[in-house]
């Protein structure tokens, strides 16, 4: 899928350039990389199998673990050598939900570790992710952070940014300015030196404000958790790790468009009625063609995270219309 390099008579690249791939390729490899991941996730949650999706050679361990314990060894392989894309194991694997015959599974989970570890799942992924927000491409969401947040900042403040999901450190959060410090991390780090691989629900609560931060970007992150709870779960979580000893600290969340204007259980007000019941305002918002974005500004009163949810923000259909 990634476009090949100009070479010279001799062979040789004509320049050393990174590896690019397009626009609506990028978008398929995003795609079918959370697909992999969440079809994976179903079939750890039947065979009672812990993977670690921030870790994939753990997780390969783990598979090749459970699955001799099981016995399934041949259907595994079965699956792994198959070609890709088999027909067959593309229907069953969409159709994962109904399977409970732990040959077929093995058979899948073999098909998806192959594709993900074997056939450039992850670094195709990797690589669209990355592109994705390449100024060239106008996909770097924390420029308009920065456009924003510079309107709110106070000049003589050292403020400090947590970053989830982040896919490079050269993006405008990191470069700008802006903030003294900027902590990166990423369920599948592409660069260990500058990005720290970790999944935010596992990172330890700070113990002081040293170690809490004034801003916490969540770009396009909020949407890949795998249900409603957890994604509440996550978004109270945030409160823990913002600063308490200033007067404001923020949150800058982007989702898809869809999630908010095509969905039957979500809309913008509803999304923005559960930030104010955790404590947050909204205090800047805009909308691209498949993009929303969303500053939140937190008040000094905010809730603790701990608090539980008193208002109903159970899944249920929005009286709501969405158009989008």
């Amino acid at each position: 899928m990634l476009l090949r390099r100009r070479k010279t008579v001799t062979g040789k690249p004509v320049l050393q350039r990174k590896p690019t791939i397009k626009p609506d390729k990028a978008r398929r490899v995003i795609r079918r990389f959370h697909l992999l991941i969440n079809k994976r996730r179903v079939i750890a949650g039947k065979l009672k199998l812990q993977v670690a999706d921030n870790d994939e050679a753990r997780t390969k361990v783990l598979v090749k673990q459970k699955i001799k314990t099981l016995g399934l060894e041949s259907h595994y392989r079965e699956g792994w050598s198959a070609s890709h894309p088999d027909t067959q194991l593309e229907t069953d694997m969409l159709k994962i939900h109904e399977t409970h015959q732990l040959d077929c599974l093995a058979r899948i989970l073999g098909y998806i570790m192959s594709e993900i570890n074997e056939r450039g799942g992850l670094q195709n992924y990797q690589i669209a992710s990355t592109i994705g927000q390449d100024k060239n491409r106008g996909g770097d969401s924390s420029k308009i952070l920065i456009k924003w947040f510079q309107a709110v900042r106070d000049p003589g403040h050292q403020y400090r940014a947590l970053e989830l999901g982040s896919l490079s450190a050269k993006n405008a959060i990191s470069t700008s300015g802006t903030f003294k410090l900027v902590v990166r991390i990423d369920l599948n780090s592409n660069d260990p030196v500058n990005i720290q691989r970790q999944d935010f629900m596992e990172r330890p609560i700070p113990e002081n404000d040293s170690e809490r931060f004034d801003l916490i970007s969540c770009s396009l992150v909020l949407n890949f958790v795998p249900n409603p709870r957890l994604r509440g779960q996550m978004l109270m979580r945030l409160n823990s790790f913002l600063r308490q000893d200033v007067k404001s600290a923020y949150v800058f969340l982007v989702l898809p468009l869809p999630c908010v204007a095509n969905s039957r259980y979500m809309t913008e007000t509803r999304l923005c009625d559960i930030m104010a019941h955790l404590g947050y305002r909204t205090i800047n918002q805009h909308k691209s063609h498949k993009i929303i974005y969303l500053l939140f500004e937190r008040q000094a009163d905010c809730i603790s995270d701990k608090g539980a949810m008193k208002d109903d923000f159970s899944k249920k259909k929005c009286c709501e219309i969405n158009q989008a």
